[in-house]
C-alpha cells in the first residue's frame, strides 16, 4: 500500500518496555480518541480526536524498526484511547506489526466482543488477545490486567494460552511511570487513588522542569 493510500494513525505515545499491560516486556501503543467516554475514565486525556496527533506509519514504524532485533520483545499492546475507533488505520497498522514485529498482539477496546468483532471481523485473525468492554466505576476488579469485573479475556492464537493464564492469575497491579518527549504517562491499570497520587507527582516534577 502506497504511503498516498495510507491512513494516518491518531496517536497518543508509544513505549518499550511495558510491563505492565500484558505478559512480558512489550511494545505499548496508544492510540488518540475514543467514542465511548466511560465515566470514571483512567486516561480522559486520551479521548479527544486530536488531529495534531496524526502520524504516518511509515514514519511509526520507523521510529519501531530498533526494537525487531530486541530479544527482550515478547508482545505488543493496543490501547487508547480506543483503537477500534480508527479502524482503517488500526487495520494497518497490526497487519504491519504481524509482518515484522511478535505474533503476540493484545489490544484492549472499551467495546464488548460481540461489538469489536461486529464493526471489524477481520480483527480476529489479526490479534493474539482481546481485553474487552467498557470501564465501570461501581464494579472495580482486583486483578493486574483489567479495571473493573465485567471485562473479559479472549484469546484468538492458542499458542499464547500459557503466558496469559500465568498473566491473569497475577494479583498485585504494577504500574510505570514514565517520560516521553513532554507527557508523563502512567503506564497501568491505576486504581483512582493511585491517579492522584500520580497527578501529584507529575504536578511537583512539572514545577520543578
Amino acid at each position: 500500500m502506497s504511503e498516498s493510500l495510507t491512513p494516518n494513525l491518531l496517536l497518543r505515545f508509544w513505549h518499550f518496555p511495558t510491563l505492565t499491560l500484558g505478559p512480558g516486556r512489550r511494545l505499548g501503543i496508544w492510540l488518540q480518541g475514543c467514542s465511548i467516554h466511560c465515566p470514571g475514565c483512567i486516561a480522559p486525556e486520551n479521548q479527544p480526536f486530536d488531529p495534531t496527533r496524526a502520524v504516518s506509519l511509515d514514519a511509526l514504524f520507523a521510529g519501531f524498526a530498533p526494537l525487531w532485533a530486541e530479544t527482550g520483545l515478547n508482545g505488543v499492546t493496543l490501547s487508547g484511547g480506543e483503537p477500534t475507533d480508527q479502524p482503517e488505520a488500526l487495520r494497518e497498522l497490526l497487519l504491519r506489526l504481524n509482518q515484522c514485529g511478535p505474533r503476540d498482539i493484545l489490544l484492549y477496546s472499551g467495546y464488548t466482543k460481540a461489538q469489536v468483532l461486529a464493526r471489524s471481523p477481520w480483527l480476529a485473525d489479526q490479534i493474539a488477545a482481546l481485553v474487552d468492554g467498557p470501564f465501570l466505576a461501581t464494579a472495580p476488579a482486583t486483578e493486574s490486567w483489567r479495571g473493573s469485573t465485567n471485562q473479559s479475556l479472549t484469546l484468538f492464537r492458542e499458542e499464547f494460552r500459557d503466558r496469559y493464564e500465568s498473566w491473569t492469575r497475577l494479583q498485585s497491579r504494577q504500574l510505570q511511570l514514565v517520560r516521553k518527549d513532554s507527557g508523563r504517562y502512567l503506564i497501568g491499570i491505576p486504581r483512582p487513588k493511585d491517579r492522584a497520587v500520580w497527578q501529584g507527582l507529575a504536578q511537583e516534577e512539572g514545577q520543578r522542569d
